[in-house]
């Protein structure tokens, strides 16, 4: 089955990206959108087939109203390779930052966060092979392209990716409602990996014993906990908080 994005945020970004993953792109006959003039022109500069079609064909082909006039079918090369994360890796600098999904099931927490490693400038992001979402639809438009510019990385065995990226030099880092250390308390003065477990189960107990630190998000109202995106934004961003201001101050 041909994977699909639709959107015309999504769209766009998939085609500005570095690497090749669009094959072909549909756009609604007739429309006077500026927006899918500039993706037609965009896709054929870049010699990617572009085909007008009846906004039902798309609809039918997004299973979803919402396709704003145009859908890409993209390659089967939508992961990128280990070997993609680590040259990432050693593009970043002092120190870099990556996003480790376990477990995650919700296609609009998945692109959330997406979203949320990309604009912090995470190098990368890792997700088990089975029994989690991947790259659906839904996941890739919630990621507003975002997945389009970073290497997002399948595994066979999270824990096992986790001793690898330790003897890359990184620090580990669970997220867990239970950590004794807060978030606010330490300094991430390294490269760190960021754990975020999934929707109600959290981080499985093999992952969590590789982690280097298990940490909370202090909280003051009534209820307990935040849900997988929003907890995944707040420690990233305050990782990248410190090390910007730590670089600076250096």
């Amino acid at each position: 089955m041909e994977r699909l994005v639709f959107g015309i945020q999504p769209v766009f970004e998939a085609l500005r990206a570095n690497r090749s993953i669009v094959k072909r792109i549909l756009i609604e006959e007739n429309s006077k959108n500026p927006a899918l003039r500039q993706i037609q022109s965009l896709a054929e500069e870049k010699g990617i087939t572009v085909q007008k079609v009846s906004r039902a064909v798309l609809s039918r082909m997004s299973k979803d109203e919402h396709h704003q006039g145009v859908v890409g079918g993209l390659t089967d090369q939508l992961y990128a390779s280990w070997d993609d994360l680590i040259r990432n890796i050693r593009t970043k600098g002092k120190w870099a930052r990556v996003l480790i999904l376990d477990g995650l099931e919700d296609p609009q927490n998945f692109g959330s966060l997406i979203r949320t490693a990309e604009a912090c400038g995470a190098a990368g992001i890792i997700i088990p092979k089975d029994r989690a979402v991947g790259l659906t639809p839904g996941a890739l438009k919630a990621s507003a392209g975002a997945f389009a510019h970073l290497p997002i990385v399948q595994v066979t065995n999270l824990a096992n990716s986790l001793e690898d990226l330790k003897r890359e030099g990184f620090w580990i880092l669970g997220a867990d409602a239970r950590g004794e250390k807060s978030l606010y308390t330490m300094r991430w003065d390294m490269d760190i990996g960021v754990v975020i477990g999934g929707e109600g189960k959290g981080i499985r107990p093999r992952v969590l014993s590789k982690c280097d630190f298990v940490v909370s998000i202090p909280m003051v109202g009534k209820v307990s906990s935040l849900n997988a995106a929003i907890a995944g934004a707040i420690i990233l961003f305050e990782i990248f908080r410190q090390h910007t201001c730590l670089a600076f101050a250096q």
